[in-house]
């Protein structure tokens, strides 16, 4: 009621009515004041607990998962639910797909050792190869990934890298992977993904975005990854395709033993990242190290031994769920399986060989006949013996090339040992696929053919490589040999088989036996 409505008649009633307003209007006060500093309390408590200490990347979701590297967090919390591509509103970590339909879903478990593993390797892309991006190998001097950078100096390498990793492989590549009738791709990155030091001229921490992108690629089309870990500090071989191309400086060498334990702490990184619920079933499986050239620059088995045990062990202890127990593929070194009696009773321990006539000048010279057997009388018994020291192994690089004619096959600077080593060895025509007889395709197909059914006495393959520049190397190219006929799109329906050319080819296979 308003003041001037009071009766003024009454001075008794007057004053009466006058001190319990007065009476009123300050508990009034006393109350708006009160209900003011509660709200002004309440609203810094909401925004110094819930805006101010919110992650900065909480509930943001990118094309490629994350942008965080392991090299400054684990990242171990468990994905969102509700995380999703904006661009299509799929779920980023929906592992219920499948390439195919013999191969299961990537959130059910693949029968291992029972069905085959058939990949293909993203080679060139994550680590430079310059056999397979020969334009980016024009410079003088520029002979490996880390004299680019070094000549291109940070910036302008970081532009030129951001570029080669943006186009070369795209999400189309994986599409028509999984299409082709692959299940598996094994995707090679460099230590300095995660980790760089002073004078290291790599662009740090680019390719880890990119090797993310592709994980999810993978993901989206049933593909499961083969992470490894391709080159590591002070090069594990000495060749271009280890970072740095020369002198092993890993284990052995003046700072070898560094180099080696800063590349455990670099495997603990990359192990508990994806150990994470988003990444273990996508990445079951894990290579420590890819071809430490044993017997080379003062390289031990002894000593390469005792690391993957230390890497065994450095993996193992960093799981964060009991769930996560990657198959763990340590190389054989090219000294064979039946050497590394010492990883035997090891959990979830694979061997990966890489098996190329390529590489060897007497298979290189051998009729065609005796290649094309030669991997069934010589490379699927020995893939069976492996048993004998882990549960199986896997080849993990090989082609249909049985010369070294590529470009830059052996280094920039190097030459094919193929040419002029017998009166009929010659390099000329070996890369103009577009002019290859309908006889040495079938040659090629049959060889392939005899591979896939080789490899698959053990656990399965990985073909080197998915693609080279412009088609550059063509027999080493999955994509091109699919396009051309040499590669067949069904790989389940095979007419060639090591038990079919044995048949066929009963002299070939005594010879070589």
């Amino acid at each position: 009621m308003p003041y001037n409505s009071f009766d003024q008649s009454s001075g008794i009633g007057l004053t009466s009515n006058g001190e319990k307003l007065k009476s009123n209007r300050r508990h009034l006060w006393k109350i708006v004041l009160v209900a003011l500093v509660l709200i002004v309390a309440g609203g810094a408590s909401v925004y110094f607990f819930v805006i101010k200490n919110k992650p900065q990347n909480a509930n943001v979701v990118t094309d490629d998962q994350s942008n965080d590297n392991p090299s400054s967090s684990s990242n171990s919390t468990s994905p969102s639910q509700n995380s999703t591509d904006p661009n299509n509103g799929q779920n980023l970590f929906d592992d219920s797909h499948a390439p195919n339909n013999y191969t299961p879903p990537i959130d059910q478990p693949f029968p291992y050792g029972k069905q085959a593993i058939r990949g293909v390797n993203l080679g060139g892309w994550l680590v430079l190869e310059p056999f397979i991006t020969p334009s980016l190998f024009t410079t003088p001097g520029v002979i490996d990934e880390w004299t680019l950078c070094a000549s291109l100096g940070p910036t302008k390498a970081k532009d030129v890298m951001d570029n080669h990793y943006s186009t070369f492989y795209t999400e189309d590549d994986f599409k028509q992977i999984a299409s082709y009738g692959l299940n598996f791709v094994r995707i090679p990155v460099g230590y300095w993904a995660v980790d760089i030091v002073a004078g290291e001229p790599y662009v740090p921490d680019l390719s880890w975005t990119y090797l993310l992108k592709g994980i999810n690629w993978a993901r989206k089309y049933g593909l499961r990854v083969l992470l490894d870990l391709h080159a590591v500090p002070g090069s594990q071989n000495g060749w271009n395709h280890s970072g740095k191309q020369g002198t092993i400086d890993w284990l052995s060498g003046p700072d070898g033993p560094a180099n080696a334990q800063r590349s455990l702490l670099i495997i603990q990184k990359l192990a508990t990242f994806f150990s994470d619920p988003k990444y273990m079933h996508v990445v079951p499986f894990f290579g420590a190290l890819n071809e430490p050239r044993i017997n080379f620059g003062g390289l031990q088995q002894n000593a390469v031994q005792n690391w993957y045990l230390q890497a065994y062990k450095t993996i193992r202890n960093t799981n964060v769920t009991e769930d996560w127990r990657p198959w763990i593929v340590f190389h054989d070194g090219f000294v064979g399986f039946n050497t590394w009696t010492g990883l035997k009773g090891l959990d979830r321990v694979i061997l990966d060989t890489h098996s190329y006539i390529a590489f060897d000048p007497n298979l290189s010279k051998l009729p065609p006949t005796s290649q094309i057997v030669f991997p069934c009388a010589k490379w699927g018994p020995l893939l069976q013996t492996a048993n004998q020291v882990v549960p199986f192994a896997i080849t993990g690089e090989w082609s249909v090339s049985t010369n070294d004619c590529a470009t830059f096959l052996n280094g920039v600077d190097g030459k094919p040992s193929y040419e002029g080593s017998c009166p009929t060895c010659t390099c000329t025509g070996a890369l103009d696929y577009k002019n290859y007889s309908a006889q040495t395709k079938d040659f090629m197909k049959q060889f392939f053919l005899a591979q896939v059914d080789a490899f698959e006495m053990g656990g399965g393959w990985f073909f080197w490589t998915w693609k080279t520049e412009n088609h550059v190397n063509p027999t080493w190219d999955y994509q091109l040999g699919v396009e051309q006929g040499w590669i067949p799109q069904d790989l389940q329906n095979r007419q060639v088989t090591c038990a079919g050319l044995k048949a066929q080819y009963p002299d070939a296979f005594a010879s070589l036996a």
